[in-house]
């Protein structure tokens, strides 16, 4: 059922029963061919296609071994469960650049292999495993090279001399032809070479970026539904204010959508609690993915051989496949910048009056997310963002937790944020109304303030520390009270409640305020709602 094919300058014995003894099937046909350097890899690789004898056929190097028995039966089951892949291999890209290089951005790379050099041992962790899934990507490295004869449209281009770039040009044209192209990470095969380019290998490229240069740069299209692996970046994500709940109410619809979420932080309890029951990872920004920090004791594995690390130093130890990163707040999103340079990015600003909240203005941002208008106003205006790179999308509610079953009104009027400079003035006004209409002034969050015992001085004002059960306060309430469109307010008119929102400047002054009804579009501000919008967003950033 499987024929293996390899180019070899002299025959090994050892090789040979290596593949018999680890494949599994066991009537395989196996066609070494000994090649003095009379061939090409790629009319050497013709005449052992024409030679076989079997539909699935293996083309591998010959210094490669493989760490466990049985591939051949998961090589089988993979083109039964997936008739529409035609090749399949270990490595690749889902991207070909212009140059053609295809490791030019090791975020495109897919696929895990183990090296082997001078006695050394390695594992090139180019992306993280499926299991026994599949990858879609548009070319497939010459280590290892499964397809399927009765599927292929192209077989191997003999204007490729030598043995570099044969295997790009003979997967990429059929990519090209909609054979599909994948890779497997239930092999697990181990290299006993580097790899080293050299004047043939840099010809060939030339020849192959020129040859292509219509269709490049290429890449896999992602359709809607289609799984993605997302990371979101905030400076905390611990507590219950505002950006915290935006990143965490996105991250667990995201999940939702099919995409796969990791969350990079200053992280905390009970944020990270919570998020673990959707199957959100969590990543302290001390130790970001893909890197480690050194601790004098553990050693890194280099070509070189093993390097002690050093204390508190940071150290990449991999490239993670992320398709696209979304930042919130300057200096985390400076500091992903710095990290993964290869990743597109998208950017939500959170307010218009907070420094933190400034648009870092960088060409991997793709796109600000602006959660009310007056901020794309002032992102447009002040720092020169084309509108066309600024969507408003606004706050994510949950419309499971706040809605209008079970509403009371038992008069107060609700204030949930942190008491800090920004809301004083407007809390101190809220609490002059209150006292002229006889009403209570309820005040949930977490205090950064000099002003909170004056405020209990009032014998009409209740505090409660910050939680998660807020719904609890706002099904309740009169009224809510708040700076800026905040969630508060969109909370208390998912509950049909009215809600003062107060506009300020940057020291808390107040410019204006304004009762407001809930709006007849409240659809916009639900969760699954708002995390569609994005999702559409960052599909849109990755097929770019």
């Amino acid at each position: 059922m499987i024929t293996v094919g390899f180019s070899t300058i002299g025959i090994n014995p050892d090789f040979i029963e290596h593949i018999k003894n680890t494949c599994g099937p066991k009537n395989i046909e196996i066609i070494p061919f000994e090649n003095k350097g009379t061939h090409s890899l790629s009319e050497a690789y013709n005449i052992i296609l024409e030679k076989s004898t079997n539909d699935i056929v293996v083309l591998c190097h010959d210094d490669i071994y493989f760490d466990k028995k049985g591939w051949g039966n998961k090589l089988i089951r993979h083109f039964e469960k997936n008739p529409e892949y035609g090749i399949l291999g270990v490595a690749g890209s889902v991207e070909l650049p212009k140059s053609a290089k295809w490791w030019e951005n090791p975020s495109k790379m897919r696929g895990i292999v183990n090296h082997e050099h001078e006695g050394k041992k390695w594992e090139s962790k180019y992306s993280n495993s499926q299991g026994n899934k599949l990858d879609e990507v548009v070319l497939v490295d010459g280590l290892f090279i499964a397809l399927r004869k009765d599927r292929i449209k192209e077989t191997f281009n003999e204007e490729i001399k030598g043995f570099h770039f044969y295997d790009v040009s003979f997967s990429f044209e059929n990519f090209l032809e909609n054979v599909k192209v994948g890779v497997m990470y239930d092999i697990r095969i181990t290299h006993k070479s580097i790899g080293q380019t050299n004047e043939e290998w840099e010809n060939n490229r030339i020849k192959l970026s020129e040859r292509y240069e219509d269709f490049l740069p290429k890449k896999i299209k992602l359709n809607y539904d289609d799984k993605i692996n997302v990371l979101i970046s905030s400076l905390f994500f611990k507590s219950f204010t505002g950006s915290e709940m935006y990143v965490f109410e996105l991250a667990k619809e995201l999940t939702k959508l099919n995409c796969e979420v990791s969350v990079l932080s200053d992280i905390g309890d009970p944020l990270v609690k919570m998020s673990k029951k959707y199957g959100i990872k969590c990543y302290h920004t001390s130790e970001p993915p893909g890197f480690k920090k050194g601790d004098g004791k553990w050693s890194l594995n280099t070509v070189n051989g093993p390097i002690l690390s050093e204390k508190g130093q940071l150290y990449k130890i991999n490239e993670p496949s992320f398709d696209i990163i979304h930042t919130q707040h300057k200096p985390i999103t400076e500091y992903v910048c710095n990290l993964y340079p290869n990743i597109p990015k998208i950017s939500t600003i959170h307010s218009e009056v907070i420094e933190l909240e400034e648009p870092i203005i960088n060409d991997m941002i793709k796109k600000y997310i602006t959660i009310r208008p007056e901020i794309t106003d002032k992102i447009v205006n002040d720092f020169g963002i084309d509108e066309s790179k600024t969507k408003v999308v606004y706050n994510p509610i949950d419309n499971e937790r706040f809605n209008t079953q079970k509403i009371n009104d038992n008069g107060y009027i609700l204030f949930v944020g942190t008491l800090d400079y920004l809301r004083k003035k407007t809390i101190y006004d809220i609490l002059d109304h209150c006292k002229t209409t006889n009403r209570e002034l309820w005040i949930v969050g977490e205090n950064k303030s000099d002003y909170l015992n004056d405020l209990l001085s009032n014998s009409s004002v209740k505090y409660h520390k910050s939680t998660h059960n807020v719904e609890t306060f706002v099904k309740n309430c009169h009224q809510t009270a708040g700076i800026l469109l905040g969630r508060t307010t969109i909370e208390g008119w998912m509950c049909g409640k009215d809600g003062w929102i107060y506009n300020v400047d940057d020291k808390g002054n107040i410019t204006n305020k304004s009762l407001n009804t809930p709006p007849k579009d409240i659809d916009k501000f639900m969760s699954h709602n708002v995390a569609k919008e994005i999702k559409k967003e960052y599909i849109e950033i990755i097929n770019t």
